[in-house]
């Protein structure tokens, strides 16, 4: 299979770029080759690495717009985990596939994902060519959140040849999951080679529990029990203490930043200027579109920069390059794939910005415009793996996916 893209603009010059097979064989200039695809942008879009969200729960679409204005503990506890007590597989699978649409739609080609009914996610994935990692849920009281089901699940899953899948270790959170189930789900993600994918410090009452609990900080704790490693990614991190920080970065774990669930929830804003001059990975993530509402990694640039902006009255906190990065090449090295720039050699996930759009003028600068301009309705055309999962803003069967959705709605 080869795709060939010609007269895009990259940086700021017009190239053409060969895509054999998965990943990015060649950029030059008037590539004129025998392809099995062709995308002409004329000289009118540009083009920038698929945008990877580090951490989300996407069939959570189907609790969009319920359980509005509430803290956390009372979101969850009250309203969400009761609903979710009667998901369905059938459920999620179409859940997830409505989510994975409106991630095409905003230029997200991969995405870190913590939810229940895997092999239905895994499924929805495939058939939509999207890139995941898929999160195998631990929750102590629930049985589909055991080690059991982890095991089973692992041995099944594992012996599929899945071209855009890769799976993690997800235990919810210190509070959610015993000491003995942390360190098992450890010990198990490094004998399979696992990422591990965990909420941490999301809230200060998470912190004060784990203090009342370990008389230590959930880091301090995890670092105790020997969890931290560089195969660790955590969601949040908003109640860290100095020294916390110095043990992720000593531990070399990555971190997601999810700026508009924090606000939402009011948990509070991810200590950014604490952490920026560390050789700490931090990447960027929409968390649920439950406590979003949105699966926009454009919208979660914006929001992460404008907020990291007043919190520290300081307009240069965080520049249009910096979150553009977190969306994109941080991600990447935290999933550990090879993609996130577009060189010869890395993955073929691409995203064509329409550059006639009215958010792309004046375009002195791509990257300001996109990440301040919100460029979501500028995305034309998607490639992942280099399969063209979206032509001139067309998905195959959208009208399909989103009726069966709403079939889940109004049940």
């Amino acid at each position: 299979m080869r795709l060939l893209v010609k007269n895009v603009i990259l940086g700021k010059k017009k190239v053409d770029i060969l895509i054999e097979e998965k990943k990015i064989l060649k950029i030059g200039k008037n590539l004129n080759l025998r392809v099995n695809e062709k995308i002409d942008a004329k000289g009118e879009k540009a083009v920038i690495p698929g945008l990877i969200n580090c951490h989300t729960h996407s069939a959570m679409i189907l609790f969009r717009g319920l359980a509005e204005d509430l803290p956390l503990k009372d979101w969850l506890e009250k309203e969400i985990w009761p609903r979710e007590a009667k998901l369905t597989e059938d459920d999620v699978y179409w859940g997830t596939k409505l989510a994975i649409l409106e991630m095409i739609k905003s230029g997200t080609t991969t995405f870190n994902e913590m939810y229940w009914f895997e092999e239905a996610q895994i499924e929805a994935v495939k058939e939509m060519g999207i890139r995941a990692v898929i999160g195998l849920v631990m929750l102590d009281f629930l049985p589909m959140g055991s080690r059991k089901k982890v095991e089973e699940l692992t041995k099944r899953l594992m012996t599929k040849r899945l071209m855009t899948i890769q799976f993690s270790i997800a235990p919810h959170a210190t509070y959610t999951v015993s000491k003995e189930n942390l360190i098992w789900a450890k010990n198990f993600a490094k004998r399979h080679r696992l990422l591990i994918h965990m909420h941490l410090s999301e809230t200060e009452k998470e912190v004060k529990d784990c203090l009342k609990k370990y008389k230590m900080r959930p880091v301090e704790f995890l670092e105790k029990i020997g969890f931290l490693d560089k195969n660790c990614i955590f969601a949040h991190c908003v109640w860290l203490s100095e020294k916390e920080i110095e043990i992720l970065e000593k531990r070399g774990c990555s971190l997601v930043y999810n700026p508009t669930s924090n606000m939402k929830l009011a948990s509070g804003v991810f200590p950014w200027k604490r952490i920026k001059e560390r050789k700490i990975n931090i990447c960027l993530g929409t968390d649920g579109p439950a406590s979003n509402n949105s699966l926009s990694l454009f919208s979660e640039m914006k929001i992460g920069a404008l907020l990291q902006k007043i919190e520290n009255k300081d307009p240069t906190a965080i520049s249009a390059q910096k979150s553009f990065q977190m969306a994109t090449k941080n991600g990447a090295k935290a999933l550990r794939i090879n993609t996130g720039e577009i060189k010869v050699g890395k993955l073929a996930d691409l995203v064509l910005i329409d550059l006639n759009k009215i958010e792309m003028f004046p375009n002195y600068d791509l990257i300001s415009n996109l990440v301040y301009s919100d460029a979501k309705n500028c995305v034309s055309d998607v490639i992942c793996n280099g399969k063209i999962l979206m032509r001139d803003g067309k998905i195959e069967k959208e009208n399909e996916i989103i009726k069966k959705a709403k079939a889940k709605f109004l049940k």
